[in-house]
């Protein structure tokens, strides 16, 4: 198999040289200079890519002339896409590369590795039909090992096929796993992993703020919170008796010791928390239906428990705005009894509660399952 790198800068050189382990390369860049600087072995910072250039070099033709493209099955394409003043990436030179691929190259399957945005993929796909999406998850000072050694490779492909033929390539390159998806899936996840690790890094100093006011030891307090790190699921918002007291409390803290990134960042959890009430409130008064069913009305689900509840608040509010509310929940019911006043009705079965509602609200994930024909359900747990 013959393998294409379009763009040979700090990563594109090293993706290139890694294939070269393997497979026939045909590395293209603009950029003469570039070229030359790599056909004269000239040194480079980033570790290991002076060695692997040496010893795998005679793999790697370089040019930058298209052509040489011609009889590649597969091309990655790993241009620069620089961030605009929006804070979206400019996709320019993809569309630019991937033009000039297609000259040459009509049957290849094209490999999109550069970070690009939401959505970009469906646009690409307008001028090259056979593309997939192949993002890097690699460090300057480190590439070579991370495009070696990942935690896991992801390929968005619009049909298996092509998704097996990138996976196949990686699988000749290390042993990791490689997670084949929609390109839409793989588009967000990307982006999205980042903004994680952002929030993992504020969150870091935050409690590190905290610590220092108290005298405390940050790297202990934090090592041992990641023991036990939870890998939510969309839904609700945090509720229950412990989440929502406790956040308050540490805001207080913040406040009253001056720690005003970990006031800030409470503020906004609860911020964005109420927001989902307002959020499935509007979307279930949107659809013009004035009686609203509710299954589930507890915390959490199995239990009697309304602490803090959102699916309540929703159900509060709709009768607030005079809407007819049917809810069932056996075990939360007599507790919500003394909260709920208004156009309410408490039914004796989830297929009472969905006959006599337009349209549904799944207040609990045990009921997320639920279907219902003809009717409009609304499931924050899917």
């Amino acid at each position: 198999m013959n393998i294409g790198v379009v763009g040979l800068g700090h990563l594109g050189v090293c993706l290139a040289t890694i294939f070269s382990k393997r497979f026939k390369v045909y590395g293209v860049d603009i950029n003469e200079k570039r070229i030359q600087q790599i056909q004269n072995r000239e040194k480079f910072f980033e570790p290991q890519i002076n060695e692997y250039l040496k010893k795998y070099g005679h793999n790697l033709v370089l040019s930058s002339n298209y052509d040489v493209l011609a009889g590649c099955d597969v091309i990655f394409i790993i241009t620069q896409t620089p961030s605009l003043p929006s804070g979206t990436f400019d996709v320019s030179h993809i569309k630019q590369a991937l033009t000039q691929v297609v000259k040459v190259n009509r049957n290849c399957l094209v490999v999109i590795s550069s970070t690009i945005n939401v959505g970009d993929m469906d646009k690409l796909k307008d001028v090259h039909v056979r593309i997939a999406y192949n993002p890097e998850f690699v460090k300057r000072g480190s590439i070579i090992r991370d495009f070696e050694n990942p935690k896991f490779v992801l390929v968005g492909a619009y049909n298996l096929e092509d998704g097996e033929l990138v996976k196949n390539i990686w699988s000749k390159i290390h042993d990791k796993p490689v997670y084949i998806v929609k390109p839409i899936e793989a588009e967000i996840i990307k982006l999205s992993l980042n903004v994680s690790y952002a929030l993992g890094i504020t969150f870091a100093n935050i409690i590190g703020e905290l610590c220092e006011r108290f005298g405390a030891n940050s790297n202990k307090v934090l090592d041992i919170i990641y023991q036990d790190r939870r890998n939510y699921k969309p839904g609700l918002g945090f509720m229950g008796p412990c989440f929502p007291r406790d956040v308050n409390c540490f805001k207080y803290t913040c406040i009253a010791h001056s720690v005003r990134s970990g006031y800030r960042m409470a503020a906004f959890l609860n911020d964005l928390n109420n927001y989902m009430v307002e959020k499935y409130c509007k979307l279930l008064t949107s659809y013009g239906k004035k009686k609203i069913g509710i299954l589930g009305l507890a915390y959490k689900p199995n239990v009697p428990y309304i602490d803090g509840s959102q699916s309540l608040k929703i159900a509060q509010k709709l009768l607030a705005s005079k809407y007819e509310v049917f809810v069932y929940d056996e075990l939360a019911e007599e507790n919500a009894r003394k909260e709920l006043t208004g156009k309410i009705h408490f039914c004796s079965s989830a297929e009472e509660c969905l006959k006599n509602s337009d349209i549904i609200f799944i207040g609990t994930s045990n009921f997320k399952d639920v279907k219902v024909r003809e009717k409009v359900v609304l499931n924050p747990w899917k």
